[in-house]
């Protein structure tokens, strides 16, 4: 998936590519992990994923 950080939450990057492994849709606000962390909560300990989906943030 294309995630484009929350506007206050924007550092140098303004989209980048998240591997997502639970389904995410278009336009949902998500958590992301970035570097090893992101191996690590997809699973995906060996593979080159640099940012990971981990969580779909639920909106009352």
């Amino acid at each position: 998936m294309i995630v484009e950080p929350l506007d206050h939450m924007k550092a140098s990057a303004n989209q980048f590519v998240a591997i997502d492994n639970i389904g995410a849709g278009i336009g949902e606000i998500v958590l992301v992990a970035q570097g090893s962390a992101a191996r690590i909560g997809c699973g995906c300990e060996n593979a080159p994923v640099d940012a990971a989906i981990v969580g779909i943030v639920d909106q009352a």
